[in-house]
């Protein structure tokens, strides 16, 4: 939905480089098809510069087309806030692009709130843009329904 870098895109679909250091979730139908994807850090990493102790970040949430509306990306949220609890998280932080508005708005609805002090502005494809970051404190966050 979104113009992106070809360094981003690359990033997108390095799924290989991504699973050898963090780990790569997947939501699918029952015949197989793929609806959906998030990365976590691996036990004890992290993901993101800024992710302090007692957080879990996540990274490149992303709904197939025909495949959004149907609660994918919440389902995927609720199994990230089960992973952060077992493992021992208070928080579960992410960051998301200004333009991103449809993923705002399902973080707003779950209970994430913006951390103005973690933002800061990055350049593509020759426009500003800002990188929002966002938190929800694991005692408010939705608990899972869904299994590994």
């Amino acid at each position: 939905d979104y113009e992106l870098s070809e360094e981003y895109l690359s990033e997108i679909g390095d799924v290989n480089g991504r699973a050898r250091d963090s780990e790569v979730w997947i939501a699918e139908s029952p015949d197989g098809r793929l609806l959906g994807t998030v990365t976590t850090p691996q036990p004890g990493r992290r993901l993101q510069d800024d992710t302090a102790d007692g957080e879990m970040d996540l990274r490149l949430l992303g709904v197939a087309r025909e495949a959004r509306g149907r609660g994918v990306a919440g389902a995927l949220m609720r199994h990230c806030f089960a992973l952060a609890r077992e493992r021992g998280a208070e928080r579960v932080v992410l960051h998301t692009a200004s333009r991103m508005e449809a993923p705002q708005r399902l973080y707003e609805r779950m209970g994430f709130a913006r951390i103005p002090e973690r933002e800061s502005d990055f350049e593509s494809m020759g426009e500003t843009h800002r990188l929002l970051s966002y938190g929800i404190d694991l005692v408010d966050a939705p608990t899972s329904t869904v299994t590994g």
